[in-house]
């Protein structure tokens, strides 16, 4: 299938999982489960908008940014681009920002002003924490204080609000849409809904957030594809990867890649992916806070529509003592508000179920297609083909540090 477009509207509902996809969106166009290519915003993006997998990108933590000789959507030539944040990094400009930083500061224009033809991709605040509102609204210690409030409220009132933070994204969402519709462009331009990684919403006995472990609250999120060609339908029996969003853009436009991706069209490839790969790889931790620690979290996984498996870059008996490092840290504050009052057998439950997922050497979710060997074998050839990593590191400010604390994603 070739559709071209003049314009690309590419709108990140940040933290947004699949099952959570507001069913008002999922009717605009054509539905995909999508296989995010890592569990947070500083990996995700570059594998969307370059085709790669963040061992070929080379971004794995917010202290490092794309190699300038990796092209991505934001580099098209004879299109005018634009990365806008409006609703995150709230003490940046909207076009100043953490994001923009990793990608190499490419600019920031709004889809009022930015001329044809376009790219025009934004981050949304969609589902991150603190949810349902703004960065700046909630007075504590950002989300982080955030979980530890609603430990004590439980799973259905932190669903409730993580609901609400899903409603405001929609809402931006619209007024987007309602910007094209003003300027005359719904008919040239295709539009894309999706997500750079999911959100634990306290499964496994209370684990919140995001960056780790994979599983399928995080690493399932939704693609929605809106043009006047594509007909309206979904389809839970295909998946496509974040790495596909690069080549089936280009195709829309009827333009080449600049260059290798390890996505493909999925309207032009006569059949949807089998499988996608997510990663979350030990990172640069020092350069981003000077906190020691025992080793930084990794581990790999591949998944279909119906499960995946996952590998942990370390052994249980490493895992256990670090995450029981973790444990005196905010990470799993939503788990230790949770248990406060109960039983000192009863807390110990909760931690080790909640531990299972993040320190079994492997793990299958649900029913996928292949075995825990074939699944092996799938990351085995893939990383046979990944050389040098072409990322630079990133020196972090202090007012950044702060940022990202408040995100919850340093202590």
């Amino acid at each position: 299938m070739r559709v071209k477009a003049m314009n690309v509207v590419l709108f990140v509902s940040d933290s947004l999982r699949y099952d959570f996809l507001p069913e008002e969106i999922s009717d605009m166009g054509f539905t995909l489960k999508t296989v995010a290519s890592s569990l947070y915003t500083a990996s995700s993006f570059p594998s969307m908008l370059s085709g790669l997998y963040p061992p070929k990108h080379g971004v794995h933590t917010w202290g490092d940014a794309l190699g300038k000789d990796i092209k991505t959507l934001l580099d098209l030539e004879g299109f005018h681009t634009s990365l806008w944040c409006e609703t995150t990094w709230t003490d940046s400009r909207p076009d100043e920002s953490g994001i923009h930083r990793v990608m190499n500061n490419p600019a920031g224009i709004s889809l009022t002003e930015i001329k044809e033809p376009f790219v025009y991709v934004e981050d949304d605040k969609g589902g991150h924490c603190p949810y349902g509102l703004s960065f700046g609204q909630y007075m504590g210690g950002g989300c982080p204080d955030f979980f530890k409030e609603y430990g004590a409220k439980g799973e259905e009132a932190l669903a409730l609000k993580y609901r609400e933070g899903i409603e405001e994204s929609r809402r931006n969402f619209q007024k987007r849409l309602q910007v094209l519709k003003n300027r005359g462009l719904m008919d040239r331009t295709l539009v894309i809904f999706t997500s750079d990684h999911g959100e634990l919403l306290g499964e496994y006995r209370g684990l919140t957030g995001h960056v780790r472990p994979p599983c399928p609250e995080l690493v399932y999120v939704p693609t929605v594809f809106i043009h006047p060609l594509i007909k309206n339908k979904k389809t839970e029996e295909s998946i496509m990867r974040h790495v596909d969003l690069y080549p089936t853009v280009c195709g829309f436009l009827g333009i080449r890649c600049a260059g290798k991706t390890d996505g493909v069209n999925i309207f032009d490839s006569g059949r949807y992916p089998e499988y996608g790969f997510n990663f979350k790889l030990g990172g640069t931790v020092k350069k981003i806070s000077d906190r020691r620690v025992l080793f930084t979290y990794g581990a790999r996984s591949v998944w279909d529509d119906k499960g995946g498996w996952i590998f942990h870059d370390f052994n249980t008996i490493k895992g256990l003592a670090y995450f029981l490092y973790r444990l005196t840290t905010h990470e799993f504050n939503f788990l230790k508000g949770r248990i406060k009052k109960k039983s000192l057998r009863a807390k110990w439950n909760d931690i080790r179920m909640a531990l299972k997922p993040l320190t079994s050497r492997s793990l299958r979710y649900n029913e996928p297609h292949f075995t825990e060997h074939q699944a092996y074998s799938m990351l085995k050839r893939y990383m046979k083909t990944v050389g040098t990593g072409d990322s630079k590191s990133l020196k972090i400010s202090e007012k950044e540090k702060e940022q990202l604390k408040g995100l919850g994603y340093i202590d």
